[in-house]
């Protein structure tokens, strides 16, 4: 895929804010892209009209740049010295996918009262009797992508998964592993701070899915 100008700042993006934390301005996005303030604007337009980053309303600042969330969540992730918001578990456990060292991850069984750490050491999860719900499928995760988000929750077992549905009157999704949903974080999220990488189309993300074992109609993107 030829590689566009708002992918060059998305990667800027990614780095800026894998490396500090928080999002960068657009005059600082113009001083490292060497572009100007009114390129990157148009830039980051096209971005969020892509589904590529989430912007604040009637602004250019940047309110969510998957994996990343800039703002406070019920995901903590810390590797190091190195700390963020994730916008779900599996931001999450994208986020982790790109440290390349241990990493926790900080949040609440089924986003309820009960703290749980998540802790991915030598690139394996150790806990691995949890699960995460999707509650939405694939060819609506943009349709609210912050709501498709929050409600990306992680469980110690399947039983919390179907108590939780009940409890707050929600359909029930897809539960997969927390291994599973790492190797699809890990396939995703893997290469988003690389020179090479570009917006998926439909038909990469749907290869995404089914090269983890991702098929069937929730799955399905288009």
């Amino acid at each position: 895929m030829v590689q566009e100008f708002q992918d060059i700042i998305r990667i800027q993006v990614n780095r800026h804010i894998f490396n500090y934390g928080f999002a960068p301005t657009t005059i600082e996005l113009a001083r490292d892209l060497k572009s100007t303030e009114s390129e990157v604007k148009a830039g980051l337009k096209q971005l969020s009209d892509n589904h590529a980053i989430v912007l604040h309303p009637n602004s250019f600042d940047i309110w969510v740049a998957h994996p990343f969330a800039l703002f406070p969540t019920l995901f903590w992730v810390e590797a190091g010295d190195r700390k963020w918001w994730g916008n779900c578990t599996w931001c999450s456990l994208g986020i982790a996918s790109l440290t390349n060292r241990n990493t926790r991850i900080y949040t609440k069984v089924s986003g309820e009262s009960t703290p749980l750490q998540i802790d991915i050491i030598d690139n394996k999860i150790v806990k691995k009797d949890l699960v995460v719900h999707f509650l939405i499928p694939a060819k609506k995760l943009w349709d609210n992508v912050i709501y498709t988000c929050a409600n990306m929750l992680t469980f110690e077992n399947e039983s919390q998964v179907d108590e939780w549905w009940k409890r707050h009157n929600k359909p029930k999704g897809q539960v997969l592993s927390i291994d599973k949903a790492w190797e699809l974080a890990q396939v995703w999220y893997g290469n988003y701070l690389e020179d090479t990488w570009t917006r998926k189309t439909p038909e990469f993300a749907q290869s995404l899915f089914e090269k983890v074992g991702l098929t069937g109609d929730f799955w399905k993107v288009k």
